[in-house]
C-alpha cells in the first residue's frame, strides 16, 4: 500500500512539471484535377472544359465553406480560390492558389495559304511556300505550321499543317496540290532520210509529255514548228531536195517542265545541181538528181573525190543513186567520208557520137559520222 501511494505521488508531480504543448496550426494544400497543358494552362479535364480544385486540410477545428472541392469552369484566363481553416487555440491558416487558366477549346478557322497560284495547267513545278493561320479566343495562337513544299511529287498530293494555341491545343488542316518538278528526258533521238521525207524518232521518259519538233533549213534563222503532240516519231514530208535541215526537239510535261533540247541534222537523200551557200552533207547512199534535158537520150555522170575521178556512169534517167561500193578502172571503191564533186553532161544520139552538153556540177560531203 505504501509503495502504491509513493508511485501515485511521483506521477502527480511529473504532470505538474511538464505542461501540455500548444496545438499545431492547420495545414492546407490542394491538388487540381485537370489535364496539364502548356505555359501554365490546363486543357480542361476528363470531365470537359473545366478543372476541379481539391483542398486537403489537417489540424483544424473550424473549416471555411470555401474549402470544399471547387469546380472551375472553362474557358478562363485566370481564376483564384482560397481556403481558410483554424484550430481551438485560434491559429488560422489561409491559402490562395495562383490563377488557374483553363482552355480546352482548340484553335478555330485554321486554313492553309499557298504563296502563289499554280505554275502551269494547275500544277506546281518548283517549291512553293505554304503557311497556316487560325485564331483562338482564350489562350491565343502560339504557332502555326509553315513549309516550303518540294515533294513528294504526284497528282492531288495531300499534306497537312496545324495551329497550336498557348494552352497546347492543336487543330490540323490539310491541303492538296499537284506537284511535279522533274522534267522529262529525251533519248534515242535519230533521223532517217528518204527521197521524199525525213523521219525523226525519239524516246521520252514521260509518254504523256508533248514533244515539240521545230525545223530550220541550214544557213537560215527561221524555225517553224512541225509537230506538237504525244508520239515517238514524226515524218517530215515538206522538205526540198538538196537542203540540210536542223531539227530541235523538246518535251514538255503537263506541269510545264521542259526537257533539255535535242538537236539533230537531217541530211538530204537527194542531191541537186542547185547553187547553195554551203556544201551539203549527204545522207547514206545519196541520189544525184538534175533537171531533164530535152532530146537527151542518156547522161554522163562523173564523180570525183578531191581531184581524183572515182566513178563514171551513163544513166538514161535524170538521176543516179550512188552505191556504197563499186568497181572503177579495175579498182574497188567506196563512198568513204570526204569531199566530192559531181558533173553531169546530157548525151544526144548514140554514145559513139560523143555529142554532149554540159548540165552542171555540184559538191557534197560524206560525213565521218552522223551529225547531231
Amino acid at each position: 500500500m505504501r509503495r502504491a501511494l509513493v508511485a501515485a505521488a511521483a506521477l502527480a508531480v511529473s504532470l505538474v512539471i511538464v505542461p501540455a504543448s500548444a496545438a499545431d496550426p492547420p495545414t492546407i494544400t490542394y491538388t487540381i484535377d485537370g489535364i496539364a497543358g502548356a505555359n501554365g494552362w490546363y486543357r480542361g479535364s476528363a470531365h470537359g472544359n473545366n478543372v476541379v480544385v481539391n483542398w486537403h486540410v489537417t489540424n483544424y477545428t473550424t473549416l471555411g465553406q470555401d474549402c470544399l472541392d471547387v469546380l472551375i469552369p472553362g474557358p478562363t484566363t485566370g481564376t483564384t480560390r482560397s481556403c481558410t481553416a483554424s484550430n481551438a487555440d485560434g491559429s488560422v491558416t489561409r491559402v490562395t492558389n495562383p490563377p488557374i487558366k483553363v482552355d480546352a477549346d482548340p484553335p478555330t478557322g485554321v486554313e492553309p495559304h499557298i504563296a502563289r497560284s499554280a505554275d502551269h495547267n494547275g500544277w506546281y513545278n518548283h517549291p512553293v511556300a505554304v503557311t497556316w493561320t487560325g485564331s483562338d479566343a482564350t489562350s491565343g495562337i502560339a504557332s502555326c505550321s509553315s513549309t516550303n513544299y518540294a515533294g513528294p511529287e504526284g497528282a492531288a498530293v495531300f499534306f497537312s499543317g496545324e495551329c497550336t494555341d498557348n494552352a497546347g491545343n492543336s487543330t490540323p488542316a490539310g491541303v492538296t496540290i499537284n506537284y511535279d518538278a522533274t522534267p522529262p528526258a529525251l533519248s534515242g533521238v535519230s533521223i532517217a532520210s528518204t527521197p521524199d521525207a525525213n523521219v525523226v524518232r525519239w524516246t521520252s521518259s514521260d509518254p504523256t509529255a508533248k514533244v515539240v519538233v521545230r525545223r530550220a533549213a541550214r544557213a537560215s534563222t527561221r524555225r517553224v514548228v512541225l509537230f506538237h503532240d504525244t508520239a515517238s516519231s514524226f515524218v517530215d514530208k515538206k522538205i526540198d531536195p538538196g537542203i540540210e535541215y536542223v531539227y530541235t526537239l523538246r518535251a514538255v510535261d503537263q506541269a510545264g517542265n521542259e526537257s533539255a533540247t535535242a538537236t539533230i541534222a537531217g541530211l538530204p537523200k537527194v542531191l541537186t545541181l542547185r547553187k547553195m551557200r554551203y556544201v551539203p552533207r549527204a545522207a547514206p547512199r545519196p541520189i544525184l538528181r538534175w533537171e531533164q534535158v530535152g532530146g537527151a537520150r542518156y547522161y554522163n555522170v562523173q564523180l570525183f573525190r578531191g581531184t581524183k575521178r572515182v566513178l563514171a556512169v551513163w544513166p538514161v534517167t535524170h538521176q543516179f543513186g550512188v552505191p556504197n561500193a563499186w568497181k572503177w578502172n579495175g579498182h574497188s571503191r567506196r563512198l568513204s567520208p570526204g569531199h566530192y564533186r559531181w558533173y553531169v553532161w546530157a548525151g544526144f544520139g548514140a554514145r559513139s557520137f560523143a555529142r554532149y552538153r554540159t548540165v552542171g556540177s555540184a559538191q557534197f560531203i560524206v560525213p565521218a559520222r552522223p551529225p547531231r
